[in-house]
């Protein structure tokens, strides 16, 4: 592919698609809304945004400077426009899998804003959908592309913490509601797809980015709203068991905290490691290793991408776009965040497999039901 890649964005009045957008029209590190203008991408740029509402949709343009974009009301005339080769999606959640579903069909690549899908019934039929194009595909757990648990990761395969034997992650993010209807669609079930759904997700998935194998119990206990009007629970405690025997414990709450927590640790047979948001930046990360002869203290340059705001222009939206367009322009599909890859199909399958947990009164539920099987080779 020689020319630039065309980009719609649908749901584009959104804080994330604006953010998701800056990535692909500028190179990383170059634009900051209002202040600076930015170095526009030579690979890629926004051709096409779709919003409802036609008046923020224009002012959404204007302050991020897509200038070759068209304007749309309509989805389908978006997607029927030569000039849009991929389709990043960010309308509410109840959304995501039906539009997401119309983007292969009309052979856009997609780029998809978590969650997957919000029943898992859905999420199956998107996952058939995605199987039956050669398009490249990518779901948007963008905590993947952090530094710290890419390193994390890396440090668990070489064996510095002996064998892995279990990892705790918490997850409390008061999710931003507000006062206007167009938030406060996240108070409802229907249509968030529930607290897994709309954040929590977030720390499943690093839980299995780090232990690396297929989940095969899971058992979630989850508790009333405590602050908001969610008309579901929005904490939810998760037990989750693997294949290699390593337990995992993921704790979240979208209802109240501090501040935004993502705080985790893991432990092996020969040393552990915590990270630890609310620390100072020289102490957030701690760790030990018996193979490598070191003792618990602090590592001030492990990190740089810290996992501690909640504020999307904050996030790492610039990698997650550019490696999703890396794989456009390759032709290949996304090996870590593909619909196809390991990750996204164990996530989703841990997420189904807690929902029933839950629905049962915390009765464990087996993962393999809803394990999406392994693509072809």
């Amino acid at each position: 592919m020689n020319k630039k890649i065309g980009v719609g964005i649908v749901g584009a009045t959104g804080w994330m698609a604006g953010a998701l957008g800056a990535g692909v029209e500028y190179v990383a590190g170059t634009f900051t809304p209002g202040a600076t203008p930015g170095q526009k991408h030579p690979d890629a740029c926004v051709t096409a945004l779709c919003d409802l509402d036609a008046e923020r949709l224009a002012a959404r343009q204007a302050e991020l400077g897509f200038d070759q974009a068209e304007l749309f009301a309509d989805y389908g005339r978006m997607l029927a426009s030569d000039r849009v080769d991929a389709v990043i999606v960010a309308v509410p959640n109840r959304l995501h899998a039906e539009f997401a579903r119309q983007a292969l069909a009309a052979g856009k690549h997609l780029f998809l804003e978590k969650p997957f899908a919000v029943t898992p019934e859905e999420s199956r039929q998107l996952q058939g959908e995605a199987g039956r194009h050669r398009l490249v595909t990518k779901l948007d757990y963008i905590l993947a592309h952090y530094d710290e648990p890419q390193k994390l990761r890396e440090l668990i395969r070489q064996g510095a913490f002996g064998t892995l034997a279990s990892t705790h992650f918490t997850y409390r993010h008061p999710i931003n509601i507000g006062e206007s209807a167009g938030q406060r669609w996240k108070l409802s079930r229907q249509a968030s797809g529930g607290a897994i759904p709309m954040g929590i997700c977030h720390a499943l998935s690093l839980t299995v980015l780090l232990v690396d194998a297929d989940p095969v119990e899971v058992i979630c206990k989850n508790s009333p709203a405590r602050c908001r009007a969610f008309d579901y629970p929005p904490q939810q405690d998760i037990l989750i068991t693997f294949a290699n025997g390593v337990v995992s414990v993921v704790q979240g709450n979208i209802d109240f905290a501090e501040k935004y927590d993502l705080r985790h640790s893991v432990i092996g047979t020969a040393g552990q490691f915590d990270y630890l948001p609310f620390n100072p930046a020289a102490s957030r990360v701690m760790w030990s290793s018996g193979p490598r002869g070191r003792a618990y203290g602090p590592d001030a340059e492990f990190a740089h991408d810290h996992l501690d705001s909640g504020d999307v222009w904050a996030h790492q939206c610039a990698a997650t776009v550019q490696a999703f367009l890396d794989h456009v322009k390759a032709g290949q599909p996304d090996p870590l965040l593909g619909f196809a890859s390991p990750l996204v199909r164990r996530t989703e399958a841990v997420i189904w497999a807690a929902e029933e947990s839950a629905a049962r009164g915390a009765a464990p539920a087996q993962a393999a039901p809803y394990l999406f099987p392994e693509p072809a080779c």
